[in-house]
């Protein structure tokens, strides 16, 4: 692919890059010595290990060994073909590549987007010049209280709701094919009679905007009680809406001043945001949270390597609660300060709030509503259960032990704990026993059962060394079904000692008979998404092991498991009775406990 383009456009390419400039819009970077580091963008990692060489103008990532120039940076994190990081770096500094010197292939591609491009830049001004037209969508923007300003700056618009065709004939005028429309999206093919319409014939027209500003899809609202309510852009060659944020363009400069960003959901909330002065709200495009996205937010954060900070504005039902906490779940995988959720009165959403309680509602909003993921599964979690019953309480807490499991930091788990405690009237002790066990009581035989995935441990936090014993019983594992179930059976949480450990085990015991202990075929499981344990599954089968013995090995590896988790559970114990108040049932409880552990401890 490098030769279609000349060399001497390579090299101008090259000189004029500075790779220190392109990996900072990825990566949060902090100069140490001579190089820039950073979070590597290409596995989980809580310990920077990817390095950036201002002066060899070269990356390596001392975690999963990715390296390479600016070029290579902008391949492999894009996804995108040798010429296409070219061009894109080509742009960004004004140096023309020639047609010519391109395949046909990729001449085609470059000319099907910059169609695609022109085709929606046509298309949003078709609609924004018909919006005065509408009586209908005028009149649901009044309802709304969005103001002309407002409805001019986002480029709102308006499709012809008497004619299903027009915008399909305005594109034909100017020149665009029928398959460019249809792979465009903005028109659709009639399965009766064959013809094509357009595909938001009636609909109040919202535009979707890249981060530069430039049109790449659209959103449709109903405005005459057509369903779906909402009608969005397919996926095509210029639009994943995993990879955009409704909004963005116009929302990057608050969100740099503030260090904060607010993620909204629907396009009105963003509007009345703006118009209300939260001018640093976005709109997730009715999609997951997705480390694209994520990647687009570091962007933005204020002065690398200060991590921006995430509030949560999602609709005050059951489904806006629901995705808050999807959302939170899939944010702590990211580095960005602790997210909050809003929680909003009467089930309100951002629009109505903001409509009837203005900007210093919002503010107050912020002050006292605006919860981090623990204490907001907290409080989620007891609208659900009863606190006043015991099987209440055993729930709420069952229902945050994985989240409590997740947190990273020590002192906060420690006062969510004494909080959790003080809320539902139940000991510390309890609510750590909990955390220890898994969340349940069970019988020794449910205990050690295969099928019951492992539990990460409360020790194991993210950027805690591995403990050999346990690495090399997982390395065994891998390829030894014998060995896997065992160590399952007689560890359970105990097995892994890191989170990533945790996760490939849980991982394995979710594909059940789909492995086959052969390690080599958990890569074709692994997709894009698992990008951080696929990594890991590398560096372990890089690991050199024993090969005499295994079984052997591994009887005395769980034996040594076995033996650290019940120090470190005395340890535990003895603080705790420590720090017990006088309650005799929950100090002689503490105290059986550890009689017991010390007579297990001799016996091993």
């Amino acid at each position: 692919m490098a030769n279609r383009i000349p060399q001497e456009i390579i090299e101008e390419v090259l000189q004029q890059s500075n790779i220190v400039d392109v990996v900072g819009e990825y990566v949060a970077l902090r100069k140490r010595g001579r190089n820039y580091f950073g979070l590597c963008p290409f596995h989980n990692e809580d310990t920077p290990s990817f390095s950036v060489n201002e002066d060899k103008q070269i990356y390596k990532c001392f975690g999963c060994g990715q390296g390479g120039n600016v070029i290579g940076f902008l391949q492999e994190l894009e996804h995108i073909p040798f010429a296409d990081a070219v061009r894109r770096l080509a742009d960004r500094h004004g140096i023309k590549i020639p047609e010519k010197d391109l395949s046909p292939e990729e001449q085609r591609r470059m000319q099907e987007r910059q169609s695609l491009l022109a085709m929606h830049q046509l298309a949003a001004k078709f609609y924004a010049e018909r919006l005065e037209q509408s009586r209908l969508a005028q009149a649901y923007l009044k309802k709304r209280g969005i103001s002309p300003e407002a409805a001019d700056r986002f480029g709102l618009g308006a499709a012809p709701e008497e004619d299903w065709q027009a915008l399909h004939n305005a594109l034909s005028a100017a020149g665009y094919s029928e398959q460019l429309q249809l792979l465009s999206g903005l028109v659709s093919r009639s399965a009766k009679n064959g013809r094509c319409y357009d595909k938001f014939h009636g609909r109040l027209i919202f535009p979707i905007r890249d981060a530069r500003g430039a049109v790449i899809a659209f959103g449709g609202r109903s405005i005459n009680e057509e369903q779906p309510k909402y009608l969005n852009s397919q996926t095509s060659p210029i639009y994943n809406k995993s990879q955009h944020l409704y909004g963005l363009d116009l929302a990057g400069d608050a969100i740099r001043s503030r260090g904060q960003v607010v993620i909204m959901e629907g396009y009105m909330d963003v509007l009345s945001a703006h118009q209300y002065g939260v001018e640093n709200a976005v709109a997730s495009l009715g999609t997951a949270f997705t480390g694209e996205q994520a990647r687009l937010l570091h962007r933005y954060a204020p002065n690398p390597p200060d991590q921006l900070e995430v509030l949560l504005a999602f609709d005050g039902d059951g489904a806006g609660a629901k995705a808050a906490l999807a959302s939170l779940e899939r944010l702590a995988n990211y580095e960005f300060t602790q997210p909050r959720a809003l929680v909003f009165p009467e089930q309100l959403d951002p629009d109505d709030f903001l409509r009837r309680y203005g900007q210093a509602g919002w503010q107050r909003l912020l002050e006292k509503y605006a919860y981090p993921t623990l204490d907001y599964l907290l409080l989620k979690a007891m609208e659900r259960h009863d606190s006043s019953t015991a099987a209440g309480k055993g729930a709420i807490v069952t229902e945050l032990l994985p989240a409590m499991r997740r947190c990273r930091n020590a002192t906060e788990l420690d006062s969510f704990i004494l909080q959790l405690s003080r809320t539902l009237h139940v000991s510390e002790a309890a609510i750590r026993a909990d955390l220890s066990r898994g969340g349940r009581s069970s019988s020794p035989t449910e205990r050690s059962s295969p099928s019951r995935p492992v539990r990460l441990p409360t020790a194991c936090r993210p950027g805690r060394p591995c403990r050999p014993a346990n690495r090399q019983l997982l390395i065994f594992g891998l390829s030894d079904k014998n060995i896997f179930e065992t160590a399952t059976a007689q560890l359970g949480e105990n097995f892994p000692s890191t989170e990533e450990e945790a996760q490939l085990i849980a991982f394995i015991q979710e594909l059940g008979a789909e492995y086959d202990f052969d390690p080599r075929t958990l890569f074709n499981h692994l997709d894009s998404e698992k990008e951080g344990l696929r990594q890991f599954l590398l560096k372990l089968l890089e690991t050199d092991c024993p090969t005499d013995d295994r079984e052997q090995l591994a009887r005395d590896y769980i034996c040594s498991i076995q033996r650290q988790a019940k120090k470190e559970r005395l340890l535990q114990l003895q603080k705790q009775i420590a720090e017990a108040d006088q309650s005799k049932e929950d100090t002689l409880a503490l105290m059986k406990e550890k009689y017991e552990l010390t007579r297990e401890l001799k016996g091993l």
